[in-house]
């Protein structure tokens, strides 16, 4: 079960106007992620977060790759956000994927994960216990999230 939730980053304003130019070229959105098993209940140590997304020629691109700690969580990852002008969307936000892993856990894939500008977006990730004995591939869970109408370019 992955779970999200969105949360608006507060600056204080840039002083010079030059100063405001150079962070609106450099946009950043935030990901938070919190790795457990028991619905929540314990924190899941040592558990590999890993960051990407898919080029158009099939390479993959990692942007960060972290372990939990004791309390199930990682750092904050920083990750850019492009805007693409032609998409016209009133919204814009970059897509990337999710993958944790961990032993004795079935891995979670979450992909399409939108990123904001100046938006920190916090997962919960629920991670399932392999079935003892169970032979063959360890299936994944895999969670695509579907486009929105917030996608729609305006016309």
């Amino acid at each position: 079960m992955a779970k999200n939730m969105l949360v608006k980053i507060t600056e204080t304003p840039p002083a010079d106007e030059d100063h405001a130019r150079e962070e609106a070229a450099a946009e950043t959105g935030y990901l938070a992620v919190g790795v457990y098993t028991a619905l929540g209940a314990l924190p899941v140590e040592n558990a590999e977060v890993t960051v990407y997304h898919i080029l158009e020629n099939g390479e993959v691109d990692t942007h960060a790759q972290l372990y939990t700690d004791v309390s199930g969580s990682v750092p904050d990852i920083e990750l850019p956000v492009i805007h693409d002008p032609s998409q016209m969307s009133s919204y814009y936000f970059t897509n990337y994927n999710l993958r944790v892993m961990a032993n004795n856990y079935y891995t979670v894939n979450v992909l399409n994960t939108r990123i904001f500008p100046g938006i920190k977006t916090i997962y919960k990730i629920d991670m399932i216990p392999v079935i003892a004995g169970e032979a063959g591939a360890v299936p994944e869970q895999t969670f695509i999230i579907p486009p929105s109408p917030i996608d729609i370019p305006i016309e």
